[in-house]
């Protein structure tokens, strides 16, 4: 019971990103895709943001370890984004815009294309909920490691 008043609260709290100095960033509140030429993606390494990379703690390493296998083709190996699909490492995706039933979501089910130009995001074949509860903590700390939130 806790857990779905946790998703419904989540799901009615989402508001308008802000970046880490309070501005609104472009597109956040609309489903107008970001155009790709606003973003630099270098072509040696296909990233569309530069992560810093910590030292993962014991706890997460299992939710790292998910995420690289079954999300980094499209999302980057820590997140940054590559040319199949955007970075997890932007406001666009802290928790005030994207809450976690969002990731579930487009985790367990796909999800339609609106902030970016890279098409529809599939489901993530053979994920399941505690699989994606740990990518999603995972996620949720290196997002804040890089001062997302």
């Amino acid at each position: 019971m806790y857990r779905i008043v946790t998703i419904i609260l989540s799901a009615l709290l989402l508001s308008a990103c802000s970046n880490q100095n309070g501005e609104t960033s472009t597109n956040t509140t609309s489903n107008t895709p970001v155009n790709m030429a606003d973003h630099q993606i270098t072509p040696s390494s296909n990233k569309i943001v530069t992560v810093k990379k910590p030292q993962v703690p014991f706890k997460l390493g299992l939710g790292m370890k998910k995420f690289q296998t079954m999300c980094s083709k499209c999302h980057g190996e820590w997140g940054e984004g590559t040319d199949q699909g955007p970075p997890l490492m932007h406001p666009f995706y802290k928790p005030s815009h994207h809450g976690d039933p969002a990731f579930y979501n487009a985790a367990l089910k796909g999800v339609k294309a609106h902030h970016w130009q890279f098409g529809d995001m599939p489901k993530a074949e053979g994920a399941t909920s505690k699989d994606v509860a740990q990518i999603i903590e995972f996620v949720r700390w290196l997002q804040k490691e890089n001062g997302i939130y």
